[in-house]
């Protein structure tokens, strides 16, 4: 029954993870596309990360305390622009690393959920 309860607050926590994490690339991207800056430039990096930090900050593992995408925090963040024939792109990928309970043979320790958006760039 334990093991019940563990698996179906896990997979809750894998399922409100990925809609956060869908959120917050979209965020990101949403943000870019909107300032049209270069998104290959550190300055688009670090304040596309934040805007996804600030986003899943009630996520789980996440909180207030992970204030950065370096070193050994939970969220990855990165950007990239494309040219599609005449529209340029700002793509922002968002990887969020969960830890869950692991179970041998049935739940791996930890579970990465990667959401990608792609937005075109007002000029």
């Amino acid at each position: 029954m334990v093991f019940c309860f563990a698996g179906v607050l896990d997979f809750g926590f894998a399922a409100y993870g990925l809609i956060a994490t869908q959120n917050a690339a979209r965020i990101g991207a949403m943000w870019g596309s909107a300032t049209s800056v270069n998104a290959s430039s550190a300055n688009f990096a670090s304040t596309a990360c934040q805007y996804a930090l600030d986003s899943l900050q009630y996520a789980p593992q996440v909180g207030t305390s992970v204030n950065s995408c370096g070193g050994t925090s939970p969220v990855a963040v990165t950007t990239a622009t494309s040219a599609v024939g005449t529209l340029t792109t700002v793509q922002v990928t968002v990887t969020y690393t969960l830890k869950l309970l692991a179970i041998p043979g049935l739940m791996p320790g930890t579970i990465a959920i990667s959401r990608s958006v792609q937005l075109p760039v007002r000029n």
